[in-house]
This record gives C-alpha cells, structure tokens and sequence, in this order.
C-alpha cells in the first residue's frame, strides 16, 4: 500500500521557518516533529522555548507577538483539542497573527485523514473549521509551499498547517 502521507525533511521546514523571520519556536516535548526541533536546536535560531501544556505555548506566543516578535507554536494536534478555548481567544477576541506546525500524531499514514479510525486525527480539520480557523494539510514535500504560507501570512488569528507525518 502506497502511504498517502510521506515524511517532509526538517531541513525544508527550518528553512521556511528561518526565511519567515520567525524569531522564536514555542514547543511542548514532541516526538512526531523530533527532527525538526532537533535541527533547529543545532542551529540555534530561532531561539526554541519549551512550554508545560500547549495552553502555555500559546499564551507565550501571544506574549511574544506583543513583544513585537514573530513566534511559531510547534506542538501536535492533540494540543489544538487540549486548547481549544485559547485558540478561539486568538482567533476571535485577540486577533493574533500566530502560525502554528501541528504534528498528526498517530496518524495511519496509509489512510487519508477523514478515514483515519483515531477521532483526534479524523475530527482535527473539523475542530479548526467549527472555530474558522484557516489550515492547511502538508502530505509530503510537493505540499511543503503551505508551510511557507502560513509562516509569512500576518492576516489576524492563528494558522495550522497539519504535518501529516512524522518528520524526516
């Protein structure tokens, strides 16, 4: 069986982050883009902060972008259920601009996600859609432009690109 899903390169994603100008990567310990904070470790920019629940991510965020910095929230799309509240904030009552990666953890990625028998990754773009949250979902690297789009976009609210499988 063909994956529907394929791996994109933490390499191409820290490049679209570092060409973004995103000044600080705000993360909860996470396994399924675990290249891509490693790359970005190594390079040490952006500065990467690490935050307890994805509650805090995005409340650093926030804080952050007052500061007049440009923050990511790198986390799974277990975190968009856990911070549902948060997320409408931003989107509807704070209007920050906040990009936001979300790793597709448990992901059958032989399965499109619709069909996925896991309610946290098949019920994901419903969520974002029921909060008019705009998102987008990375397949493989001939989708990795929405990463770019999403990290330049500075239209008012948050933006999640789902990354459908683990990075490589």
């Amino acid at each position: 069986m063909t994956p529907v899903a394929q791996s994109v390169p933490a390499e191409t994603i820290a490049e679209a982050i570092r060409a973004a100008g995103i000044t600080h990567v705000v993360t909860v310990p996470d396994t399924h883009q675990q290249t891509l904070l490693a790359a970005l470790h190594d390079d040490h920019e952006p500065a990467i902060v690490r935050a307890g629940t994805e509650d805090d991510v995005l409340g650093i965020c926030v804080g952050l972008w007052i500061a007049g910095m440009r923050p990511l929230a790198v986390i799974q799309q277990l975190g968009l259920f856990a911070s549902v509240n948060a997320l409408r904030w931003i989107r509807h009552e704070a209007l920050t601009p906040l990009p936001i990666l979300a790793g597709m953890f448990g992901r059958d990625v032989n399965l499109d996600v619709g069909a996925d028998p896991r309610s946290a990754v098949r019920l994901c773009p419903p969520l974002l859609d029921a909060l008019a949250i705009p998102w987008a979902l990375v397949e493989g690297l001939q989708d990795a432009d929405a990463i770019t789009a999403a990290l330049s976009s500075s239209d008012p609210g948050p933006r999640v690109v789902l990354i459908g499988a683990p990075t490589s």
